[in-house]
C-alpha cells in the first residue's frame, strides 16, 4: 500500500510553493523553499541524532502515545483518545502511522506541509490588507527563518496544525464583509471546531467571529458609542456569568488557576498553580499584588500575563549566556521591534479597520495563552503561534492623515 500521507504532503508542498512563487514572486518563493528544506532536515536530524535541544518533551510524548495508539488500533479498530486527555495531536499522528506506517520523515513532511500552508495563508492575508510585496518578503523572512517556528514545525508538535488552522480562519474571515451573515460561514465554523480540538483556548475564536460579524469598533472612541457601549456591557455580563459558573470552574486547567476560597483569579492563586508545575529554567516570578476585588485582580493578572507572554524574558531576568538565552534575547528583540512598528502603524486608524481588529485579536489570544504559561520556554512556543499577527500589523501600510496624503499627491 502506498504511503498516502507522505505522498500527499510532498504534493501539497510542491503545489503551495508553485502558488507562492506565482502570486508573490521569486524572492518569497526562495525564502519559503529554503525554510521547507530546513524544516525537513531538522525533523530528520531530530529523529536520527535527537531529541534536539528545545524539542519539547511534549514532542516525545505525543509521538510515543501516537505510536502505541496506532498499534492498538490494529487490534481493536480506531478509537480516539478523549479531548480532555490533552493528546488531540496524538490522535492525528496515530492516523498517519496507522495508514502509512512509521518512518522518520513522515512527521517532518506532514508538519512542513501544514506550516507552508500557514505561510501561504499569511501572504494571502497580507495581500487582502494591501501590504506591499516588498514587505511580504520581510514577513516571509520572519516566518521562514524564525528558529523557533522551524523547530516546532519540524518535530512532532501540534504547533504546525495550529498555524495552519488559525491562519486559514483569519484568511477567510478577513476576506468576508463585516456583516452578521459572516458568522454562519461554514469554513469559519469548521475552523473553530478543529482549532478548539487542537487547543481548547481557541474556543475564543467564536468570540472573534462574533465581534467581526457585528462590526465591533475596537477603539476607545468607538466603544463610547451608545450601541457599542451597550454591546460591551452585555459581553462583560456574559463573560462574568461564564467565569463564575460551576461549569467553567470545573474545567481542569481553569480550576488550577482559581483561588480555592474565593473562586476567583488572583496573583496568589496564579502563582500557587504555576509553582505546582515543573518550573525549570526561565521560570516566571510574580509580583505580590492583590486588591481584594476579583474583577480588578483579574484585570491586573490579565495585563501582566499578556505582557509576559509577548515580552518575556524581561531584561532583568536574563542571567546566563547560553545558546537558549541568545535565542530568547533575539526573539524578545523581534517582539519589541514588531510591536513598536505595529502600534506606530495602527495608532491613528479607525477602530473598525481590519488591521486594528487583527492586532486586537492578537492581544486577546496572547492573554488566553499567557494565563497558563509558566516559563520563558513555553512563552516562546506559544507566541510563535501568534507572531504572524503582529508581523502583519508591523508591515501594514502606515496611516497618513488626509492633509499629508494631499501633500504627497501634489508633490508627486
Amino acid at each position: 500500500m502506498l504511503p498516502f500521507f507522505l505522498i500527499s504532503s510532498v504534493f501539497a508542498i510542491l503545489i503551495l510553493l508553485h502558488l507562492i512563487g506565482k502570486k508573490f514572486g521569486d524572492a518569497v518563493l526562495y525564502v519559503t523553499l529554503f525554510s521547507v528544506i530546513l524544516k525537513i532536515a531538522i525533523g530528520v536530524l531530530n529523529k536520527t541524532h535527537g531529541p534536539l535541544p528545545g524539542a519539547d518533551v511534549d514532542a516525545v510524548a505525543f509521538e510515543t502515545v501516537a505510536l502505541g495508539l496506532s498499534q492498538y488500533w490494529s487490534w481493536t479498530g480506531i478509537d480516539f483518545l478523549d479531548l480532555t486527555d490533552r493528546y488531540s495531536y496524538s490522535n492525528v499522528l496515530a492516523i498517519l502511522f496507522y495508514v502509512d506506517g512509521y518512518s522518520i520523515i513522515l512527521v517532518p513532511l506532514f508538519n512542513t506541509a501544514l506550516a507552508t500552508f500557514a505561510s501561504y495563508n499569511v501572504f494571502l492575508i497580507a495581500n487582502t490588507l494591501k501590504i506591499d510585496k516588498r514587505k511580504i518578503f520581510l514577513i516571509a523572512l520572519i516566518l521562514g527563518l524564525n528558529p523557533i517556528i522551524i523547530l516546532y514545525s519540524a518535530v512532532p508538535m501540534r504547533e504546525a496544525p495550529i498555524y495552519a488552522v488559525i491562519t486559514f480562519f483569519f484568511r477567510v474571515l478577513l476576506s468576508q464583509p463585516r456583516q452578521v451573515k459572516t458568522i454562519w460561514h461554514p469554513a469559519l465554523l469548521l475552523s473553530i471546531v478543529i482549532a478548539s480540538y487542537l487547543h481548547i483556548a481557541f474556543v475564543s475564536l467564536a468570540l472573534v467571529l462574533v465581534l467581526y460579524g457585528f462590526n465591533a469598533s475596537l477603539s476607545i472612541k468607538g466603544i463610547l458609542h451608545p450601541r457599542n457601549l451597550i454591546a460591551a456591557i452585555l459581553l462583560a455580563l456574559i463573560f462574568n456569568f461564564a467565569i463564575t459558573s460551576e461549569e467553567f470552574k470545573s474545567l481542569p486547567r481553569v480550576a488550577k488557576l482559581l483561588d480555592s476560597d474565593t473562586g476567583s483569579l488572583t496573583y496568589e492563586s496564579l502563582e500557587a498553580a504555576q509553582l505546582s508545575k515543573s518550573r525549570g529554567e526561565g521560570a516566571y516570578t510574580y509580583p505580590e499584588i492583590s486588591t481584594g476585588l476579583s474583577i480588578v485582580d483579574m484585570t491586573i493578572v490579565g495585563t501582566y500575563m499578556t505582557t509576559r507572554l509577548v515580552f518575556s524574558p524581561f531584561p532583568w531576568e536574563i542571567r546566563s549566556a547560553s545558546g537558549a538565552t541568545i535565542i530568547k534575547v533575539i526573539d524578545l528583540s523581534l517582539q519589541v521591534w514588531l510591536n513598536f512598528l505595529a502600534i506606530r502603524n495602527l495608532r491613528r486608524r479607525d477602530g473598525r479597520d481590519k488591521m486594528v481588529f487583527l492586532y486586537m485579536m492578537y492581544l486577546l489570544l496572547s492573554l488566553l495563552f499567557g494565563l497558563n504559561t509558566v516559563n520563558d520556554g513555553v512563552a516562546l512556543r506559544h507566541r510563535t503561534k501568534l507572531v504572524w499577527f503582529v508581523a502583519l500589523a508591523a508591515f501594514s501600510p502606515r496611516f497618513l492623515p488626509r492633509r499629508m496624503l494631499m501633500t504627497k499627491r501634489v508633490s508627486a
